[in-house]
């Protein structure tokens, strides 16, 4: 089973393409040169490299670098970004502009790119034509995540859909429809950026975490098994994961061995997991529901941010941090979300899934998800 770990201590670009070159020739990796090659990192919303949010933009220059160097004649980066980020910035925050004008390759936002229809459990599903059309490289972040424990190649093909399906997939449970999109949609290589990753509340609140590695891999599922065993999460605790495995989709078709990787055990990190049923900053809980769409507690994030830039809401934003600090709020979202037991102060329920959440201290924000405006309108009046 191919999997390997490239150890890795620094984002040189000389050095991984070098690693990732020797790697892709023991794999026997060579794209045609006679269709695009496509690069999918995980770019969630426009953050910067040095954040541990997104693929760092090196490892993506050092993949581009190996590939060019091996007759590869069209490369294209794509990512749909998350419910609510800003996709006019998003390439430019993570600096993947900069890879543009150097290597001549192709920023290409999956959320408007051209699509193509494909059936699978849930009756038919569109995905983007390039993804069909091209050499296709998984390229995510080493992280944890609310939700889903982990996020890693499997969870990065979120990406690729439309917003619509994006909720349609929180709707559906997630997991599931997560290893039932991998039956469809098979990565030729997965390049998983662990020189430093997140762990903690991932994928946007975490702590930056040192691993040191490049996991390469011809196999998704091998490739996350092997990261989460970097991790010290165990594989099966990952419910998408262990359904994977279950349904022996690891390795080839019928296959269901998990993978035997060398050196495994000298780089080992281990990674704080996400707390099981919140996430916590300060006395801000936000609950975990596994049928709510993460870009809703994403989304009241990236207020909370925007407002420190905004005049008008900077009493809003001092009597928030007030309460974070010295009171509490409890914030639900999803669907079927419910007021969690012991909860005190404001409660903010986030999203239209939560419309139907009755509670005398309950504050409802409109919006699928709701934008910044309405979560700093909601808090001014609620505070």
């Amino acid at each position: 089973m191919s999997v390997k770990i490239i150890k890795c201590r620094r984002y040189n670009v000389k050095a991984m393409s070098h690693l990732l070159s020797e790697a892709f020739d023991e794999f026997g990796v060579s794209p045609p040169s006679d269709v695009p090659t496509l690069l999918k990192p995980n770019i969630v919303i426009a953050a910067k490299p040095r954040s541990a949010i997104i693929t760092h933009p090196a490892v993506v220059e050092a993949t581009i670098r190996a590939f060019l160097e091996n007759g590869v004649r069209k490369i294209i980066i794509g990512e749909g970004p998350g419910l609510g980020a800003d996709e006019r910035k998003f390439f430019t925050a993570a600096g993947y502009e900069r890879l543009r004008r150097k290597y001549d390759v192709t920023l290409l936002n999956l959320n408007k790119a051209e699509r193509v229809e494909v059936s699978w459990k849930y009756g038919t599903l569109k995905i983007p034509k390039i993804v069909v059309d091209a050499f296709y490289v998984n390229m995510p972040k080493l992280k944890t995540h609310g939700n889903t424990v982990v996020t890693l190649s499997i969870k990065n093909q979120k990406g690729l859909l439309l917003n619509a399906d994006k909720k349609r997939f929180h709707l559906l449970g997630l997991h599931e429809p997560l290893v039932e999109l991998l039956k469809v949609v098979k990565p030729d290589l997965v390049v998983v950026d662990g020189i430093v990753g997140m762990e903690g509340e991932g994928p946007l609140n975490g702590k930056r975490k040192k691993a040191n590695v490049i996991v390469v891999s011809t196999d998704a599922v091998a490739a996350d098994i092997t990261c989460c065993r970097l991790m010290r999460i165990e594989p099966k605790n990952v419910e998408h994961l262990k359904m994977a495995i279950e349904q022996r989709l690891c390795g080839e078709p019928g296959g269901g061995a998990e993978p035997d990787v060398k050196d495994a055990e000298a780089v080992k990190a281990s990674f704080k997991p996400p707390h099981e049923s919140y996430g916590r900053l300060l006395n801000v809980y936000s609950w975990r529901n596994p049928y709510a769409c993460s870009m809703c507690i994403d989304a009241f994030s990236l207020a909370i941010k925007s407002a420190f830039s905004r005049p008008k809401y900077w009493g809003t934003l001092l009597r928030f941090l007030y309460f974070a600090a010295f009171r509490r709020i409890d914030v639900i979202q999803g669907r079927h979300a419910k007021v969690p037991e012991g909860a005190q102060g404001i409660l903010i329920c986030l999203g239209n899934c939560t419309k139907d959440v009755t509670a005398e201290n309950a504050v409802h924000v409109e919006g699928c998800p709701p934008d910044a405006e309405s979560i700093l309108g909601a808090l001014r009046s609620a505070l």
